[in-house]
């Protein structure tokens, strides 16, 4: 019987095209032979993204399932931002959204590149928990809000996990909770969450989850490259790289060579040309490095004119000991 191997993340349509970059390096990396099904969240992709995404995960064998999620099941005081658009909180829903034969899935952020085969963690053994993660990298790091939420668990050795890469077991959770338990928790905490479906998550399963190896899959780039980590490691060694904060396609920010990677599986895309563009354009007209540059220049001449009077007070000094 052919091995089954579930996969869900979720997008709007502006992510459409990072969605399938990085279900070209998920598809792309996995042995022969498997059934992967693909479930994606969402609720305003148009019919041209739905045909994009069906074709990518059909070039490579698999089954697409779209699964549309109406937002205003969700309150209008769930709290969004920037880098956490209501696309977030659709994951706290897959459980009732599966069809009754998937067990288990594997979530993944759409902001990852996933290098190599997926089987090893996707066999993960529950051992009687409702998810499988990887601690993230703020674990007992917290800003004062998240230290006041996370008060009580921490005195119960709680570990903080990121809600980027999920195994799931679908029964377990589809029996004990639903999307209304995660929004009972959010309004009893006042929504005053930092990162909101990742914080719901960890205040509700913080004693049902099991730590796998985050630097193995869910390594967080720029933290790997701030540790002396380059491409050439990364790319043999991991197998989920995730991409947080600012992004690898974005032109408007610093960049560093893990990032490549990214841009390996962008083109075998359609959309590389148009992707590569879109990042040139973005950096020859984003002023950030001129404006770090200017404020560096500025600093440099602050600190020689200080430099300057320490030296001339010192001569003045010298020259008063010499004197005596």
């Amino acid at each position: 019987m052919t091995k089954r191997m579930n996969i869900s993340t979720s997008l709007n349509s502006k992510y459409m095209r990072y969605t399938y970059v990085m279900l070209t390096s998920l598809l792309g990396n996995q042995p022969k032979g498997l059934d992967i099904h693909v479930y994606l969240l969402h609720s305003d992709l148009t019919e041209s993204d739905k045909e994009h995404l069906h074709t990518v995960v059909e070039s490579f064998g698999g089954t697409l399932h779209l699964l549309q999620v109406d937002p205003s099941r969700l309150p209008e005081s769930c709290p969004t931002t920037v880098n956490w658009s209501l696309e977030m909180y659709f994951r706290l829903m897959l459980p009732k959204l599966l069809p009754e034969d998937v067990d288990r899935i594997l979530y993944i952020d759409v902001d990852t590149i996933v290098n190599h085969s997926l089987l090893e963690l996707y066999d993960t053994d529950f051992e009687g928990n409702m998810l499988c993660a990887c601690t993230d990298p703020l674990n007992g790091d917290f800003p004062d809000i998240r230290n006041e939420i996370f008060a009580e668990h921490m005195k119960q050795g709680f570990t903080y996990f990121n809600s980027g890469v999920l195994l799931m077991n679908i029964p377990a959770l589809r029996e004990k909770y639903d999307l209304e338990d995660y929004l009972k928790v959010a309004e009893e905490l006042e929504y005053n969450i930092l990162a909101p479906d990742q914080d719901l998550l960890n205040y509700v399963h913080w004693n049902e989850v099991k730590i796998v190896d985050a630097n193995k899959y869910n390594l967080f780039a720029r933290l790997a490259f701030n540790y002396d980590i380059h491409y050439e490691e990364v790319k043999e060694q991991v197998t989920i790289i995730h991409f947080t904060g600012r992004k690898p396609w974005s032109g408007t920010t610093l960049h560093f060579d893990i990032e490549q990677l990214w841009w390996d599986y962008a083109k075998k895309t359609p959309f590389y040309i148009e992707l590569m563009e879109e990042f040139v354009h973005e950096t020859v007209n984003d002023p950030t490095i001129f404006k770090v540059m200017e404020k560096l220049a500025a600093e440099k001449n602050a600190l020689s004119e200080e430099l300057n009077k320490s030296v001339a007070m010192c001569q003045k000094l010298l020259q008063m000991v010499q004197g005596k």
